[in-house]
């Protein structure tokens, strides 16, 4: 017999909790779409939203996270400056136009895709014979060739089929990229708990804050986002919580967060490296 709470609920949120979970997730875009209705936001509005988040249990996805993050931030002294507002609403938007949810089989997919990674790489190499299995894998999920990693992977895999052989440096190759598309090293960590998925579009030796407009997200080993963020501003840069054209350099935490809606990244760095595909200069 299910047991009802005083408003006659079910008392555990595993009761129709997937379907409950779809609900929020839509109803989340309607209501951001709603306070951006009339182009501005107001101090009612945001507290309204961090007020029905914050009662959302069921939603974990990463545009809830960063919400509630720039929400706390600028709740935090009290006081709601219009230059607050802006970026909120700005956020808001990113949310909207970035934050189409993916197909719960997509989705599905995806992480099925970055567990198979993870079980491949496991033994520090890529044999042939898992080489084809993952060939054959992207070819029966043909819907996901098109979103990130498969795109990539497929890629890859055209090139070292081009010539008819698939050699060991090739399979070598292949090893790296897949490591730091799962975000994990199981022979170097040992663990099994996944981390981030190393995307960087380059190499940085030296850099530069000074007039730089930057972005964090995941978790970092060196403290709170709210630290690092402050240390970039100390440096110059102009940071930001919302990703747009306008970002130069968008910093991921090397911790994964359990509320991205993929193992190894989330909703901000599929939208950035869409963007680096689309050719905005954004340095991830």
């Amino acid at each position: 017999m299910t047991r009802l709470d005083r408003d006659g609920q079910p008392v555990s949120t595993a009761y129709n909790f997937r379907r409950n979970r779809e609900k929020a997730a839509f109803a989340l875009r309607g209501i951001l779409q709603g306070v951006v209705a009339d182009k501005k936001l107001v101090p009612q509005e945001l507290l309204f939203l961090d007020t029905w988040l914050r009662s959302q249990q069921q939603l974990d996805e990463g545009d809830v996270v960063d919400l509630l993050d720039l929400i706390r931030d600028i709740l935090e002294d009290g006081v709601i400056t219009d230059e607050e507002l802006s970026e909120l609403y700005a956020l808001i938007n990113d949310v909207i136009e970035y934050g189409e949810a993916s197909s719960a089989e997509l989705k599905a997919s995806i992480n099925e895709l970055l567990g198979m990674l993870n079980g491949i790489v496991a033994d520090g190499k890529v044999t042939e014979a898992e080489f084809h299995s993952l060939n054959e894998w992207l070819k029966d999920h043909d819907h996901v060739v098109n979103h990130w990693p498969a795109n990539e992977i497929a890629k890859r895999i055209q090139h070292i089929l081009a010539d008819g052989v698939v050699d060991d440096d090739e399979l070598a190759d292949l090893q790296v990229t897949l490591k730091q598309m799962c975000g994990n090293d199981f022979e170097e960590s040992g663990t099994a708990d996944g981390g981030v998925a190393e995307v960087f579009s380059a190499e940085v030796e030296t850099f530069d804050h000074d007039g730089r407009t930057m972005m964090f997200t995941g978790k970092f080993v060196c403290g709170s986002r709210d630290t690092v963020r402050n240390a970039a501003k100390e440096r110059g840069a102009k940071v930001v919580s919302n990703l747009s054209k306008k970002v130069d350099v968008l910093v991921i935490g090397t911790l994964g967060s359990r509320d991205w809606k993929y193992t190894s990244y989330g909703g901000k760095i599929e939208a950035a490296l869409q963007m680096q595909r689309d050719g905005v200069p954004l340095v991830i």
